[in-house]
């Protein structure tokens, strides 16, 4: 992709050699304009790689149009990847007006994202937010003033379905949960034994988040349908439990397979290995890393779920400018990710 400076239309006019006014006719199509000013004007827009009816009136007035995109800084290793399809969209679009600021919330606190949220919509500096909520119960007051207000307002990787939200890019997390549930029994075969590794709802990120819960939902139903499954009482664990290897071994023991819902893969896979089961029982989580691509080298994770993380980002930011740039209506509420089962064997096209 090329990278311009942003374009004005005195810029691209004294390019051509003609007037602001005589290119403000040929960008909104008034008319009375030579045809060959016209041909040349096309050609020069043509090589700036500008698409006229999606940005003249932004040219044409010189104003910007302000996204405020909001996520939690951890996991870093997911984030970034969703942060780099955020600047992807940007690069494409900021000679269109786009201005972006990005917010991360600390530590998947939900009342400082809350705030955050609130002091974004009280500014009236931003006429549009993406938002990745901590907590979706938590962030549908502050999604629905903003709306009210006149803002234009998505959800991406996490949702909040019965806010005013326009519309969530993410993955489908109860079918994730499926994925995990379909390819675990598959693994442990009949008369195998289903556990499932998540996080308290004490701890951060909480186990209440919508997310979860669809993971969770998803997983159980597939185990329920088999019928010839057994589900073993989930393991529930605080943020900082994840870390004492007592908290694991006797559970390891009663289970033939793991799903683990959190961001938290790598760390079960060590333990795992440091009890001597590491290959034994199978594990399955989601996302990837470099720590994950070893595990699944040496056989400790047995598949990893992606979803996709640079096209969420991607897709949020340019959805959201198409509707609200050019008015462009949203026909979808849910624009899903794709859900990718990644394996030892296909796993170097992921890291």
């Amino acid at each position: 992709m090329k990278d311009h400076k942003r374009l004005t239309l005195k810029g691209i006019a004294q390019q051509l050699g003609i007037s602001v006014a005589t290119l403000d006719r040929v960008l909104n199509n008034r008319g009375n304009v030579k045809p060959e000013t016209y041909r040349k004007v096309m050609e020069k827009l043509e090589e700036l790689e500008y698409t006229p009816n999606k940005s003249a009136r932004f040219l044409s007035r010189g104003t910007e149009i302000s996204f405020a995109i909001v996520f939690p800084e951890h996991p870093d290793y997911f984030w970034t990847q969703i942060e780099r399809g955020i600047r992807l969209a940007y690069e494409e679009l900021r000679d269109y007006g786009l201005r972006i600021e990005i917010f991360k919330s600390e530590s998947y606190d939900t009342e400082k994202q809350r705030q955050i949220v609130q002091e974004i919509v009280d500014s009236g500096a931003y006429d549009a937010l993406a938002l990745s909520p901590n907590d979706s119960q938590q962030m549908e007051d502050p999604i629905d003033q903003a709306i009210d207000k006149g803002m234009a307002v998505c959800t991406f990787n996490n949702d909040a379905p019965l806010s005013k939200r326009l519309f969530y890019v993410g993955c489908d997390y109860r079918i994730a949960g499926r994925l995990a549930a379909d390819m675990l029994c598959k693994l442990i075969g009949k008369g195998g034994r289903a556990g499932l590794i998540t996080s308290d709802a004490s701890s951060l990120p909480s186990a209440t988040t919508f997310q979860m819960q669809q993971k969770i939902t998803g997983f159980r139903e597939v185990i329920a349908e088999q019928g010839n499954i057994e589900m073993a009482p989930p393991l529930k664990l605080k943020h900082e439990e994840y870390d004492h290897p007592d908290h694991f071994g006797e559970y390891f023991r009663q289970v033939d397979g793991i799903y683990v819902t959190s961001a938290k893969l790598h760390v079960i896979a060590r333990h795992l290995e440091e009890a001597g089961l590491g290959g034994t029982v199978a594990l399955i989580g989601h996302d990837m890393t470099e720590d994950i691509y070893q595990d699944l080298d040496r056989g400790t994770v047995t598949a990893t779920i992606c979803q996709d993380p640079v096209n969420q980002g991607y897709l949020a930011v340019k959805t959201l400018f198409n509707h609200t740039a050019s008015g462009e209506k949203v026909n979808l509420r849910e624009n899903i990710s794709k859900l990718e089962l990644v394996t030892r064997e296909n796993a170097r096209y992921y890291i």
